[in-house]
């Protein structure tokens, strides 16, 4: 994924995902300052992608249709290991993947799949 608005999009749902349960914890908010910081987009990005560490961020407010079908189910993977991070997957949580998986078209076996990756 190299077009930088493919990965503020990426960033803006895994923000989603650690805001689900409708707080960000230390690690969720230590990982995603990590995946900032690391992400080839440019400063004024950068600084975007910080503001959705702020305030939750809702699925209604994701453009997914900016991410390629070719890079769904590598983002979806991603965003399950998410809520990983503080070892305390709230329902919240589990139930935003579910319809994570359906906005972004993917199939419930690779939605499966992607969740027992993650350990959840």
């Amino acid at each position: 994924m190299n077009d930088s608005k493919h990965l503020l999009t990426a960033i803006k749902t895994w923000a989603a995902v650690a805001w689900a349960d409708g707080k960000l914890v230390a690690a969720e908010r230590a990982m995603m300052q990590a995946i900032i910081a690391a992400a080839k987009i440019s400063d004024q990005e950068r600084a975007i992608a910080a503001t959705y560490l702020g305030e939750p961020v809702k699925l209604s407010d994701l453009a997914l249709e900016r991410i390629p079908p070719s890079e769904r189910l590598h983002i979806y993977a991603v965003a399950c290991g998410v809520p990983a991070m503080d070892e305390d997957v709230a329902k919240a949580e589990r139930v935003f993947l579910d319809r994570l998986a359906t906005a972004l078209g993917i199939s419930p076996e690779d939605a499966a799949k992607a969740r027992a990756g993650a350990g959840l």
